[in-house]
C-alpha cells in the first residue's frame, strides 16, 4: 500500500511541476512580447562619401532611447555592437571645429537600427567633431626576422623583401612621426637552408593608419661557410716627407668567413687596409686604427689582427 501511495505522490509532484513550468513559460513569453524602452550608448563614426580621404574625430557618444519588444531586447545585448556610421557629405565641413544636430542625423541613425526597433530620441542634441585630411607616403619595411643559424651556416646577402616599401595613409602628424613600418616578428632556429615566406605588417601600435598591403613576401639565402686567414700589407696615408715613419706590424692578418664556393676565390690583393697619419696627433699611445677601405663582397665577418698599429716617428 505504501508503494502505491508513493507512486501517486510522485505523480502529483510531476503534474504540479509541469503546470508551474507551463505557467512560468507563459508568463515569460508574455513579458518578452511586450514593448520596452531601452537606453543604449552608441559610438558615432562620421564619414564623407564625397571625400574618403577625410576622417572625423567625434568628441562624444550618442545616447539613444529605443522602443523594442522583449525578444529583441534580449538578443540585442548579445549580437549587436553599438556603433553607427553616418554619411555627412551634405554638411558644411571646415578645417576647424564642426558640429551636427542630433535631429539632422535622426533619420540616418534610425535606418541603421533594423526592423523591430523604433528610435524615440537622441542625446545630446549637438554632436561636435573635428576633421583632418589624410596624407600618404611610402615607408621602408623592416622584416623583424629573428634568426639563429646552425653551425657553419650563415645568411648570404641581405633579406629580400617584395615589396621593400609600402604606401601608408594617415593624418599628417602621424606620418611625420613614422620613418619605417615594422612587420610582426618571426623566429627561426637552427637554420641550415634558405627560407622564404610571408610577413604581416604590424599595425598593433599604429592607430588610424591604413596601409597599401598587409603582407610582405621575404626570402633569406642561407649557405654553408668556412673561415680563412690571409695576410695583407697596410698602407699609410698622408705620410709627411719630412719625417721617417715606421709602423708595426706592416702586414695585418685578416680572418674572414665566406661560403664554401667563394672561399678559395678570395685573394689578398682584393683587400686594401689603411691607416691615416693625420690621426696620429689625436691617437692614444701613438697607435693608429686600421681601416678596411676595400674588401671582396663575398668576404663576410671580416676581423683584423691587430686592429691598431704602433707608429714610430723620427726626423730625417
Amino acid at each position: 500500500m505504501s508503494v502505491i501511495r508513493k507512486y501517486l505522490y510522485g505523480k502529483q509532484i510531476f503534474v504540479f511541476l509541469f503546470f508551474v513550468s507551463a505557467a512560468g513559460t507563459g508568463w515569460l513569453m508574455n513579458k518578452l512580447s511586450a514593448d520596452y524602452l531601452r537606453t543604449v550608448s552608441y559610438r558615432i563614426e562620421f564619414y564623407s562619401s564625397n571625400d574618403m580621404r577625410m576622417i572625423f574625430n567625434v568628441e562624444t557618444d550618442l545616447t539613444a532611447q529605443i522602443n523594442m519588444n522583449g525578444f529583441l531586447a534580449m538578443r540585442y545585448n548579445i549580437t549587436e555592437q553599438n556603433t553607427v556610421k553616418i554619411d555627412i557629405s551634405d554638411k558644411i565641413i571646415s578645417k576647424t571645429k564642426n558640429f551636427v544636430l542630433s535631429s539632422d542625423i535622426f533619420q540616418k541613425f534610425s535606418e541603421q537600427l533594423g526592423d523591430g526597433k523604433k528610435l524615440i530620441s537622441l542625446s545630446p542634441d549637438t554632436v561636435y567633431f573635428t576633421c583632418v585630411d589624410l596624407q600618404s607616403k611610402r615607408l621602408p619595411v623592416v622584416p623583424n626576422l629573428q634568426m639563429q643559424f646552425a653551425d657553419e651556416y650563415m645568411q648570404n646577402g641581405n633579406t629580400i623583401l617584395k615589396p621593400d616599401s609600402i604606401w601608408i595613409t594617415a593624418e599628417q602628424n602621424i606620418l611625420d612621426s613614422l620613418t619605417e613600418i615594422q612587420c610582426i616578428a618571426q623566429k627561426y632556429e637552427n637554420l641550415n637552408k634558405s627560407v622564404s615566406g610571408v610577413l604581416e605588417v604590424d599595425l598593433n601600435k599604429l592607430n588610424n593608419v591604413s596601409v597599401q598591403q598587409h603582407e610582405i613576401r621575404f626570402k633569406v639565402n642561407v649557405e654553408r661557410y668556412s673561415e680563412a686567414t690571409i695576410s695583407v700589407p697596410l698602407h699609410l696615408n698622408n705620410k709627411p716627407d719630412s719625417l721617417d715613419v715606421m709602423i708595426f706590424p706592416q702586414d695585418i692578418e685578416i680572418k674572414y668567413r665566406a661560403n664554401i664556393a667563394n672561399l678559395p676565390k678570395i685573394k689578398a690583393d682584393e683587400f686594401r687596409l689603411t691607416a691615416d697619419f693625420n690621426d696620429f696627433q689625436k691617437s692614444i699611445g701613438g697607435n693608429l686604427k686600421i681601416k678596411i677601405e676595400e674588401k671582396p663582397k663575398s668576404a663576410l665577418q671580416v676581423d683584423l689582427y691587430p686592429n691598431f698599429v704602433e707608429v714610430i716617428v723620427s726626423k730625417k
